[in-house]
């Protein structure tokens, strides 16, 4: 295996990246790349950018997830191998996701003893959007024979070789939340002639965030805030709009539904109280990443048979944010793992710098735990 090949391959990746559903040189290189291994790449048929290809024989498969967008961020100029694009950079690391999906392809052409059956990785664009890429993936006509899906997350700061499992949720959910409230407006010199709704909007933000937590079962992890708020234009009217704009996050898909339902029926009878209406739309709503039981104990069970018990972590608690590689789960168990990415700074910053050296420890640990999985007969 040559990894200063897939050391070279990330570099190049790193330096000219795009962002999401605009990777269309990045599609382009890993087609010439894997064209030159000898592997067929497939264009998606419902996206313009990304694709998959697969690797083995049989009946029995297992897939592997690599994003492949970047943000759009300047990079740091003290960094080794920086961006050459302005305002563009590979800041959470799916330069490195992408390299490993190439190499675990790459590791089986040159190793086909090792699979006993099917690695199908998915290049999937656009997962820092939303919506993102992995809701138009799960249309394609790829998933027959699927018996699970992998992926890894880079984690910086932390020792490369390093694998972090959780049983459990990895990520929360997401959902988007939009509440327009709507009055008749009027002059600000006659408030009780009319409603004043930036006073009402004040009482709504207050109230349903006391609402949601009495409702809501004290175990369960819940996220719930207002990032923008837009209404009125000058001093001395008030406004017959509100726009209110916001995140819902939680670790539990069921207690997401419910969340749902609590702040539309909020919404509807705060608006009867103060003589309003309100409106509230979910415009995208992303379920949370919560990892198969039964892959999580063979992952386990994995790395203590191979003696990597000390590189084996587990994390008490999961991240609030969101990764669409949820919406694979809803078709095919899965496993979301994080892998250390040494190196410093932090995820969607100008500033993370990760280790090459996390590609070779995760491409060999991926690829005797993808074997394993396809040489048991479940």
């Amino acid at each position: 295996m040559n990894w200063a090949e897939l050391n070279s391959i990330q570099n190049y990746l790193h330096i000219h990246p795009e962002l999401s559903f605009q990777e269309f040189k990045t599609s382009q290189f890993i087609e010439q790349t894997l064209k030159r291994w000898d592997i067929v790449f497939h264009r998606f048929k419902n996206l313009s950018t990304g694709g998959w290809a697969e690797i083995g024989s049989g009946k029995k498969v297992y897939a592997f997830r690599a994003d492949i967008d970047a943000l759009p961020i300047s990079e740091s100029k003290e960094h080794s191998v920086v961006s050459a694009k302005d305002n563009i950079m590979h800041a959470c690391g799916h330069d490195y996701h992408t390299t490993i999906g190439l190499g675990l392809l790459k590791y089986f052409s040159e190793n086909p003893e090792m699979l006993k059956g099917k690695l199908r990785v998915i290049f999937q664009p656009g997962e820092e959007a939303a919506p993102g890429g992995a809701e138009k993936v799960v249309q394609e006509n790829i998933w027959h024979n699927v018996k699970g899906i992998l992926t890894v997350h880079v984690k910086p700061q932390t020792e490369t070789g390093k694998f972090l499992l959780y049983h459990g949720p990895v990520q929360a959910s997401s959902t988007s939340i939009q509440i327009k409230l709507s009055g008749p407006g009027g002059h600000t010199s006659k408030p009780s002639e009319t409603v004043d709704l930036i006073q009402v909007a004040g009482q709504f933000i207050v109230q349903i965030q006391a609402y949601l937590n009495q409702r809501k079962d004290p175990r369960d992890s819940i996220a719930f805030a207002f990032g923008s708020i837009h209404g009125g234009s000058t001093h001395n009217i008030i406004p017959d709009q509100i726009l209110l704009r916001g995140t819902l996050r939680t670790l539990d898909n069921q207690v997401l539904e419910s969340c749902l339902k609590l702040i539309r029926d909020f919404s509807q009878t705060f608006a009867r109280l103060y003589r309003i209406e309100a409106e509230v739309q979910f415009p995208t709503n992303c379920p949370a990443t919560i990892n198969d039981p039964d892959l999580s104990r063979k992952f386990e069970d994995f790395m203590l048979k191979s003696g990597r018990d000390k590189d084996l972590l587990k994390p008490a608690k999961p991240s609030m944010g969101a990764d669409d590689f949820a919406f694979y789960l809803q078709k095919v168990p899965g496993l979301y793992l994080l892998v250390g990415g040494g190196g410093k700074g932090h995820l969607h910053s100008a500033n993370l710098e990760l280790d090459p050296g996390l590609i070779k420890p995760t491409v060999q640990t991926m690829a005797a735990f993808i074997s394993s999985l396809l040489n048991t007969n479940v």
